[in-house]
């Protein structure tokens, strides 16, 4: 059944009204259904000036809306990547301190941005994350026993930016010397364009002088590659296994 309201209600309404509320906010104020207020302010004509100030209301609703939607998204979001963590947290628990385990994860982040045998004769590995460079050089130290005075760095970076700032961040990510760090001149096609992202830090590129061990990287990344990809999909050779010996 519909409820009857008083007609004093019906006044208090119509007296909101009348100072510019909004239906949807003399709906919010008395508690009473948006069509029910409706259906007693309807025959009202608004001036222009409460015209204006009902729209602004709900401009003003609109973007406080969305700044709530964005953060709920934002708080979703985050639930969803945090479940996803948990789900694979297990695999920091994963037997790392096996030799072969270290030098299959080397191999593979080797075979997605290192470069290959034979266009380069020797390890070159570079990326502009410093956790991914971080992580490659530990690796390689602890999988192999390589000789620290072969191993090097270079610096891709733009020209708004410092070299010799970039030459010491990358000295202390990689725990190489800053004496072992080419001296490299900045990518000319950054000229007069400044840098947007404030914590970029250039391009870091790893070099070691072992041609055998690049290709031993490259052969272990290959094989997985090889085991775990659709039969047939690739019958041929990798290019590299045409001439693959070292210089």
């Amino acid at each position: 059944m519909t409820k009857i309201h008083p007609q004093r209600i019906k006044q208090m309404a119509r007296n909101l009204r009348y100072k510019g509320w909004s239906m949807g906010e003399i709906s919010l104020e008395m508690r009473i259904p948006r069509n029910t207020v409706s259906s007693w302010i309807k025959d009202i004509l608004l001036t222009k000036q409460q015209q204006e100030r009902i729209k602004a209301k709900i401009n003003s609703s609109l973007t406080i809306g969305r700044s709530l939607a964005v953060k709920a998204n934002h708080k979703k979001i985050e639930q969803w990547k945090e479940s996803i963590r948990n789900s694979v947290k297990h695999f920091e628990d994963l037997p790392f301190k096996k030799t072969e385990l270290k030098k299959l994860t080397c191999a593979l982040l080797y075979l997605c941005e290192g470069a290959k045998y034979p266009a380069s004769r020797f390890l070159y590995f570079g990326n502009s994350n410093p956790r991914l460079i971080s992580a490659f050089v530990n690796l390689l130290r602890q999988a192999y026993e390589i000789n620290e005075n072969k191993l090097r760095f270079d610096i891709g970076y733009r020209c708004d930016q410092n070299f010799k700032k970039l030459r010491n961040y990358w000295s202390r990510i990689t725990h190489i010397s800053k004496t072992k760090c080419f001296n490299t001149k900045p990518d000319k096609r950054s000229y007069g364009k400044p840098t947007l992202k404030k914590d970029y830090m250039g391009i870091c590129r790893i070099i070691y002088y072992d041609t055998s061990l690049q290709f031993e990287l490259q052969t272990i990344g290959e094989m997985i590659i090889k085991k775990w990809s659709w039969r047939g999909s690739n019958p041929r050779p990798f290019a590299c296994h045409a001439n693959a010996r070292p210089s």
